[in-house]
């Protein structure tokens, strides 16, 4: 009988099918494409896991100043930058432009879309919408950002004003509309108030 070592062996799965390419050895060729196969599927799944466009770095700081009315702005300005950095609008709507806002994290909450006045507009205004009762949003925003909303009464039903007048409104929907308005009074380019000549 002859000797047969174990290193020549073949196993029950390749006995009967000694010549198959299951059985075989992959040499280091077919390993290396295989890693290669391996690598572009997963750079593919973290693509797609992505969103379509990154928001810049300063995002979240720049529209949360804009909605607790922090900050100044222009409406060319924000279409602007929405634009650029959320693709183009939406759609429309009662006064405002609407863009997907990509998920963005304002304040702690997660936002479903942006939104600021049209140039026609009588007034400036920078909002968001977020898909939770205003209740929740309220709580998470007073904790996160170290900001107290009141409740103000109105002919339009219950706001959440804080003191820098940025507010806090719930849809009929169950969702959150965050924004800061300023009136367009038309003269937002003077930087001090002229003193009267006598």
């Amino acid at each position: 009988m002859r000797y047969i070592s174990p290193s020549m062996a073949l196993r029950p799965a390749c006995a009967i099918a000694a010549e198959s390419a299951v059985c075989r050895r992959p040499g280091r060729s077919t390993r290396h494409r295989l890693a290669i196969r391996l690598t572009a599927l997963g750079a593919l799944a973290v693509m797609a896991a992505a969103p379509a466009w990154a928001l810049p770095t300063d995002f979240n700081d720049k529209v949360e100043s804009a909605l607790l009315c922090r900050s100044d702005w222009s409406t060319a300005f924000w279409q602007g930058y929405f634009d650029k950095h959320l693709q183009a609008s939406i759609r429309d709507w009662g006064e405002a432009r609407w863009w997907s806002s990509q998920g963005a994290q304002l304040g702690g909450a997660s936002t479903v879309e942006v939104f600021t006045n049209v140039d026609t507009s009588r007034a400036l205004m920078l909002g968001v919408l977020i898909a939770q009762p205003v209740e929740e949003v309220k709580r998470t925003l007073e904790q996160n950002l170290k900001v107290a909303f009141k409740p103000v009464q109105t002919v339009d039903g219950l706001r959440y004003v804080s003191d820098t007048l940025s507010v806090l409104v719930g849809t009929t929907n169950q969702q959150t509309k965050w924004y800061c308005a300023k009136w367009n009074l038309g003269n937002r380019e003077r930087v001090q108030p002229l003193a009267p000549q006598y």
